[in-house]
């Protein structure tokens, strides 16, 4: 498509050299120890994959947002689809984009940096378990003591939130004025600071992407550690809020067209009733179908990120690509894995996989019904 040029496709290409020998051998270790090795976040900071958007000076390569559009596409499509992707891309594009776009430059050197060479994992939390989509009704609260701040409150459904040694924590600072979300500040939380717990949470799917619950309790942390300015941390929020959900579309986007081309494959080598099973008009028309609708809802996608290179609103037209693009990658999870028969049960397979791993696509980021309620907001409804 028109959105990649030779160097994308040269990229691409670097990519899809590196998942081959550093991913795809130990996938199923990935998966079986819910952990991706330390070893690895390093290797990819020396590939110069971590942090692909931000400045030289940070450990970045000073690119634009379709080296990071390629990068979650690969890494989607590779063995261990079934997690690294989303650890990866959060560190990457949702979690330290709060540091890049609104932390110093002193705080870019001491936190920003070693997330660009894998020295350390970074994880954003905002949701809690009475406030996930209403932000501005979170109760973690950050009081002002001196050159300090103390946090107490909970978050949970943190990806990378068990192994960070960074994490980019929301908290009121301001409790009583309205309307609430004017309070809410950004913090850089260190692990290790006492009173901070975590614990990880035991998922149906996407096993090698760790989700955490964690813990603040009278955590001391430096006034310098607030990101922006106090009160402002709403709008970094929402402002975040349109790469994330770009991110998360390509996310289904990318498992979707796996998920298709793995099941043709199968269906053209084998057969039922001396015939391919794709050679059923009934089958033909199922892939007809998925197929056309994953290219509108991408072409939709990938306008979305040109809309946004050029620095202009994709509120609209993220909402609409995101719920259409998780609920799709479910339809088509299903579909696919009935068109394999008992193959299709197997652990194994691609699409019985994706059966447990697609339904966070509907979920992570702002739900289908959450993305209805926003569309419809903006339509006048």
């Amino acid at each position: 498509m028109r959105l990649f040029n030779e160097n994308h496709k040269k990229f691409r290409q670097r990519v899809r050299e590196f998942v081959e020998t550093e991913i795809n051998p130990y996938a199923e270790e990935m998966e079986k120890n819910r952990q991706i090795p330390r070893t690895l976040w390093k290797k990819m900071g020396e590939a110069g994959f971590l942090g692909l958007c931000y400045g030289k000076e940070y450990g970045g390569q000073e690119l634009n947002i379709v080296y990071s559009v390629i990068l979650t596409e690969e890494l989607i499509k590779s063995r261990c689809s079934r997690g690294i992707g989303q650890a990866v891309v959060t560190h990457n594009d949702m979690a330290t984009t709060y540091l890049h776009q609104f932390g110093t430059h002193e705080q870019k050197i001491k936190y920003l940096k070693p997330c660009t060479t894998g020295d350390a994992i970074c994880a954003i939390a905002v949701t809690e378990p009475d406030a996930g989509s209403d932000v501005a009704s979170m109760n973690t609260t950050a009081i002002k003591d001196g050159n300090h701040y103390i946090i107490n409150g909970q978050k949970i459904y943190i990806t990378n939130g068990y192994y960070a040694d960074i994490i980019i924590t929301a908290a009121k600072t301001d409790t009583k004025i309205q309307p609430a979300y004017k309070g809410i500040s950004i913090f850089i939380i260190e692990k290790g600071i006492k009173g901070l717990s975590t614990s990880k949470l035991d998922k149906m799917g996407l096993p090698a992407s760790d989700t955490a619950e964690i813990s603040y309790t009278d955590c001391r942390v430096p006034a310098e550690n607030m990101i922006g300015v106090e009160g402002s941390g709403f709008r970094y929020i929402m402002e975040c809020f349109q790469k994330e959900r770009l991110m998360l579309t390509l996310f289904s986007l990318a498992s979707c067209e796996k998920i298709i081309q793995e099941t043709i494959d199968f269906c053209r080598n084998h057969s039922l009733y001396s015939a391919p099973i794709i050679s059923s008009q009934a089958n033909k028309h199922k892939f007809v179908e998925m197929i056309s609708e994953l290219e509108v809802i991408k072409t939709l996608t990938y306008d979305c990120v040109q809309e946004y290179l050029a620095g202009n609103d994709i509120i609209k037209g993220i909402t609409i690509a995101k719920f259409r693009a998780g609920e799709l990658v479910n339809k088509a999870a299903r579909i696919c894995m009935g068109l394999q028969g008992e193959h299709g049960y197997l652990r194994d397979n691609v699409a019985a996989r994706a059966c447990l791993d697609a339904r966070a696509n509907t979920i992570a980021g702002g739900s289908t019904e959450i993305m209805k309620e926003i569309l419809g907001k903006l339509l006048g409804f």
